[in-house]
């Protein structure tokens, strides 16, 4: 079987006293687990309510205090059923995904998570081996066939686009995605939205620097990330936890941001509002973090997955190297934004690596939640 667990290499994974980031999650139960909760009396926990808005025939879903809050399991940070608790907070901070193949991916919005080492990779080969073979073969046999069935649609609008090309592509473009400049131009790029067929991956790569960089980056990232966190629902808010482990959690109004502490109990207070966030220069740092990740979506089969539910979306009208550049340019600016968000959350003017670092960690768990044609499991 393809197993693809190279995003684990070389990291180790320790959970941190007082932190509890994972249990701000809603879990959800397969059938088995619900069996288990009412054999164990913790059925009062679980609701047919979901985050997302449906409501399901059984209680698959675990409560959050106060309907937008922490765990209706925490206590004090504490999980009060840890020994009993569910399987998709036992694989916490990998999951794992199948589009054509299986890929173990790291949320780098756990704290926890360190360079060096390799307990994160020896937890994730446990969590495989927990799952087995046979489930795996199962969900990859599902999603491998969605796949070919988009790939025929988009041969058949004459947008196809080989997943090697996209990756080629975007990897020649790495040293532009780490700064605005070159951010801008493939923005700009793919704006015109060209038919670009069996262009060679040089060419496409010459036209995307002929682009011009828009003026208007900041307007354009403000606007973007304005319109994304105008959200309806306390319990979809984005959620950063600093270094001293304080909940926070962030929302637009539309013309600001709005910054609160976030409680157990799911009362959100209000400590700051933030309106025109002016974006910060990156240092040779943070460039380099911002490369690293640039990298790390482009390895990441969710993120080729979330290419391929746009295009689809977008009813197969777009080349999808358009798509697939475009959607990393735009990914790219928001990590940026999120990044100068948090240095004014903190009180840190510089965009250095550090603080490149910590908007890393308050926007992946938000890029894994993205939708795509494969699947979590």
């Amino acid at each position: 079987m393809n197993i693809d667990k190279s995003e684990l290499e070389g990291r180790s994974f320790t959970c941190l006293d007082n932190c509890a980031m994972c249990c701000l999650c809603q879990p959800e139960l397969s059938m088995d687990e619900v069996a288990r909760f009412k054999k164990y009396g913790l059925s009062a926990g679980l609701t047919r309510e979901h985050i997302q808005g449906h409501v399901t025939d059984e209680p698959t879903a675990i409560k959050l205090q106060g309907g937008k809050g922490a765990c209706h399991f925490l206590l004090n940070r504490r999980c009060t059923i840890h020994d009993k608790r569910a399987a998709s907070c036992r694989q916490f901070p990998v999951h794992l995904h199948s589009l054509t193949g299986i890929q173990a991916n790291a949320n780098l919005s756990c704290r926890g998570i360190t360079v060096g080492g390799d307990t994160l990779m020896s937890f994730g080969e446990g969590l495989l081996k927990d799952v087995g073979d046979g489930v795996m073969n199962s969900i990859l046999a599902e999603t491998a066939d969605i796949v070919q069935n988009f790939e025929n649609n988009a041969i058949d609008a004459d947008v196809h686009q080989s997943p090697e090309r996209l990756r080629e592509a975007a990897n020649a473009l790495m040293q532009h995605l780490d700064n605005p400049e070159g951010i801008g131009k493939v923005l700009a790029f793919a704006d015109a939205e060209p038919r670009l067929g069996g262009m060679p991956i040089e060419d496409i790569v010459g036209m995307i620097l002929d682009c011009d960089t828009p003026p208007d980056l900041d307007d354009l990232a403000n606007a973007g990330n304005l319109e994304q966190l105008d959200l309806e629902n306390p319990a979809w808010y984005p959620i950063y936890v600093d270094g001293n482990f304080k909940w926070r959690t962030y929302r637009s109004t539309g013309k600001a941001i709005e910054v609160m502490e976030l409680f157990p109990d799911g009362k959100h207070v209000l400590e700051m509002s933030i309106a025109d966030l002016q974006l910060t220069m990156p240092d040779d740092g943070a460039r380099k973090v911002f490369s690293d990740y640039a990298k790390l979506l482009n390895s990441r089969d969710h993120f080729l997955g979330y290419a391929y539910w746009l295009c689809d979306n977008q009813d197969y009208q777009y080349d999808m190297m358009t798509v697939y550049l475009g959607l990393m340019a735009t990914t790219m600016m928001d990590l940026w934004w999120r990044a100068c968000l948090i240095g004014r959350i903190i009180g840190k003017e510089e965009l250095d690596a550090e603080l490149a670092m910590e908007g890393v960690r308050a926007f992946d768990m938000d890029c894994l939640d993205m939708p795509t044609l494969g699947t979590f499991f």
